[in-house]
């Protein structure tokens, strides 16, 4: 009897002791959560081309080696690029407002209106508010870069391991979870799924922006446009803001230097095409390749961007297709339960 109660209450030592465990190692880590998420994504995205590495270098190591240099030239080379030129023309956006003259956008209303407008004041107090709110973000930025690269560093490190062992770990994870085959091939049929086209929605979408975006540039008189088309391209991938970063002070520009017209015609064009677009692209291509509702995947962007960060805009719509997943098995179990 005794030995019974011993081995009971060491059950509950054990579960005890391993939730702990469980709980000290999420707080420990808990910095490095959204990294080692983000490391897995890419390593599941950039997987096939390292499996085609690997088949023509056989050793996994080189080949792993190379498809993380491989995700550092096609993503890492170019955000830092477009970092860049954000940092630079946010300084020029600071410097800018401070010199905008709306004088003749006032004296026009004024005129049509039949009365003294005075609009200069509050959209000069607006735009140093804009100007002051990017100044900061680029300052806490560069603040926090040392952080950032310790964080990208972790992520490339994590991604070189995966490559060589992550089918390994998901084969494991595959045959412990509590489901029958079936159910496990549709839930990684959808995972898989909803990755991918979350991916190629954010390709696709970013593209189609920087192409509007360098249109407009052109059609408005930005130098460059097809420079700043490519910067967009980068930074539409980016939550809220995105595509904003690029043609918002581009208008901002504009209307500083005179260019009343170019300008307006810029700040409304970035409003209600460049950065609008986005809504409609993305859902549509998400929805249409995971086979999800388009308003599923909206709520999912929507609410994973709150929650994660950017990684929301694919863990937002990955979570809900899973919990669609879910329900419809347990709906087709109740039925067949019945009959």
């Amino acid at each position: 009897m005794a030995k019974e109660s011993i081995e009971h209450y060491s059950k509950y030592f054990f579960l005890a002791s391993f939730l702990g465990i469980i709980l000290l190692s999420i707080y420990l880590i808990k910095s490095y959560i959204i990294t080692m998420v983000g490391a897995v994504l890419l390593s599941y995205v950039f997987y096939p081309i390292y499996k085609k590495i690997n088949s023509k270098i056989k050793s996994k190591k080189l080949s792993s080696l190379f498809t993380t240099l491989l995700v550092v030239i096609i993503i890492i080379i170019p955000l830092i690029f477009a970092a860049n030129a954000l940092i630079s023309e946010s300084v020029q956006f600071f410097y800018s407002t401070g010199d905008l003259d709306l004088s003749s956008i006032e004296a026009a209303t004024s005129e049509r209106l039949g009365g003294d407008v005075e609009i200069s004041k509050y959209i000069t107090d607006n735009l140093n508010k804009i100007s002051l709110g990017i100044a900061r973000s680029t300052s806490e930025f560069l603040v926090s870069l040392p952080k950032k690269i310790i964080s990208m560093f972790v992520m490339l490190f994590l991604m070189y391991f995966l490559f060589m062992e992550g089918k390994s770990i998901v084969d494991k994870l595959r045959r412990h979870i509590p489901l029958k085959t079936k159910q496990k091939e549709e839930l990684a049929k959808r995972f898989s799924n909803v990755i991918y086209a979350s991916i190629y929605g954010m390709i696709v979408t970013a593209f189609v922006q920087g192409a509007v975006g360098a249109l407009g540039f052109w059609i408005f008189g930005i130098n460059s446009p097809i420079l700043w088309g490519l910067v967009t391209v980068i930074v539409a991938i980016l939550p809220f803001v995105g595509a904003a970063l690029v043609w918002l002070p581009a208008a901002i520009f504009q209307l500083a230097a005179g260019e009343t017209f170019n300008g307006l015609g810029l700040l409304f064009y970035g409003m209600f095409i460049i950065s609008t677009i986005d809504n409609f692209i993305r859902p549509s291509i998400i929805g249409s390749r995971a086979n999800i509702h388009p308003a599923v995947v909206l709520l999912g962007v929507l609410g994973g961007i709150e929650i994660f960060g950017f990684l929301g805009i694919i863990i937002g719509p990955l979570i809900l297709s899973i919990m669609t997943i879910f329900l419809d098995l347990y709906l087709v179990e109740k039925t067949n339960t019945r009959k």
